[in-house]
């Protein structure tokens, strides 16, 4: 059975403060056929791949050592913080993010390599690359203690171990091999390049545009200027017949529903973040999902049990350790509680058409909740779109939506629940909560909510 506390924990290794100088550097490169890769980056998601300036230049703040910075911009887009003090540079390669490249084709990749420098150790977890999970180790005890605590977390796509190790359902590839099958090339640089460059490409541009205003003047002062007057005739105008245009149908309500698949994503890594946070004597509480976000709270524990009672300021500190810049913390007043939330900002719509009629969506439902025997409600529902008038009235061009809501409580997480969801086409997921204080088989463990419009 899985002790889901220890799930997608990094693994332990000498913290930058015991390193010298030297020994820091030589943990940031890899040099794989001549070429270097930094290695050793700090990864989290980007919540606005249009503008992610300000939310790398506050996390670099947070972190003041990290200077430049690489992005991936994917279904599950990311950014990874690098150091010049750990022998990173600008135009280097993100040897972790080269790997991802090279396996797209797997959202969920655990893999160890033997290189000249060491042990390279990598996890990507539902196409994100785990936080502080993208490690060079200088001994291969260090690297299997980081591989198997990894294991603790199931449903790989891909092991990748040396065959000496004698992992079941491991793969052996070497690294060179996997690099040269990227597709992206990810590289570090620095917050500011960008903007230097649309600098120079705006004077370049002005430039060429003085250059053909020059030549245009100068063609005119020396041409000729031949004037013949004419007599210009009135040229009537045509009366403007304008098309009827049609009354624009109005969108169905299952024409923007957020994508399930980058829902669960965000859902899943913000909440087993949070629930590996180690704060003494403070409780996480029930960690709720909608499209908008995430909510969670945190209840101080008695202080009697506790030599050192617990303080507001230990949250915080857990927060800022674990990297986690993207969570905004509230206290309540009288400092026993607080209230955490995550916002979700870039969660595309996506149009779904349904497939079933209300009679066979009834129908697989009950089967289903029959088949799997757990709690399992589901109710039809309407909506009229425009409602009625307040007089009673139908107002024209009214449809009648037809959909069913359904509310599930079970022990499984939401990607053992994602063929459930790929299986109804219209189906809108609305609400996640997940009870972090559980057993791993607790009925009452994960929650969902949704609803299903029928054809």
């Amino acid at each position: 059975m899985i002790d889901e506390r220890d799930a997608l924990i990094r693994t332990t290794q000498p913290g930058d403060s015991q390193l010298s100088p030297s020994e820091l550097a030589e943990r940031g490169t890899v040099v794989i056929k001549k070429v270097k890769y930094a290695v050793g980056l700090i990864w989290q998601p980007l919540q606005d791949p249009d503008n992610p300036s300000p939310e790398i230049r506050e996390a670099m703040e947070t972190d003041v050592d990290s200077d430049l910075y690489c992005l991936r911009i994917t279904a599950s887009p990311q950014y990874g913080l690098g150091r010049t003090s750990m022998g990173h540079r600008t135009g280097e390669l993100s040897l972790a993010a080269t790997i991802a490249s090279a396996l797209s084709d797997k959202t969920s990749i655990c893999g160890v390599f033997k290189v000249e420098e060491g042990w390279y150790f990598v996890a990507v977890r539902n196409d994100l690359i785990l936080s502080e999970n993208d490690v060079l180790f200088k001994t291969e005890e260090e690297a299997q203690d980081a591989f198997f605590t990894m294991m603790s977390v199931p449903d790989w796509d891909i092991k990748i171990v040396p065959p000496e190790w004698n992992v079941d359902g491991a793969v052996t590839r070497s690294i060179e091999s996997i690099v040269r099958d990227a597709r992206v090339r990810v590289r570090l640089e620095e917050l500011g390049a960008k903007k230097k460059n649309q600098i120079l490409l705006f004077i370049g541009i002005v430039l060429v545009i003085a250059l053909i205003s020059f030549v245009y003047s100068m063609f005119t002062v020396f041409t000729p200027v031949i004037q013949q007057e004419e007599k210009i005739e009135p040229i009537p105008i045509p009366e403007i017949i304008r098309p009827v245009e049609p009354t624009p149908e109005k969108p169905k309500p299952w024409e923007k529903i957020p994508d399930t698949k980058t829902f669960l994503n965000k859902c899943w890594n913000n909440a087993y973040q949070l629930k590996t946070l180690n704060i003494p004597g403070w409780s996480l509480g029930i960690i709720s999902c909608t499209n908008s976000g995430l909510t969670t709270s945190w209840a101080r524990g008695s202080s009697d049990i506790w030599s050192n009672p617990p303080r507001i300021r230990w949250i915080k500190a857990a927060l800022n350790e674990y990297k986690m810049t993207n969570v905004s913390i509230q206290i309540n007043k009288d400092g026993a509680s607080a209230n955490g939330s995550v916002a979700f900002y870039d969660i595309p719509l996506i149009a779904s058409v349904p497939l079933y009629t209300e009679q066979q969506l009834w129908e697989e439902l009950t089967d289903i909740k029959q088949a799997v025997n757990l709690s399992m409600e589901f109710q039809r529902k309407t909506v009229l779109d425009p409602p009625d008038n307040p007089d009673g009235s139908k107002p024209e061009h009214q449809q009648e939506y037809v959909y069913y809501i359904f509310s599930i409580t079970s022990p499984y997480t939401p990607f053992e629940w994602l063929t459930f969801f790929n299986k109804f086409p219209g189906l809108e997921l609305t609400k996640i909560e997940f009870n972090p204080l559980s057993e791993p088989q607790d009925p009452n463990k994960w929650k969902y909510e949704g609803r299903i419009y029928a054809k």
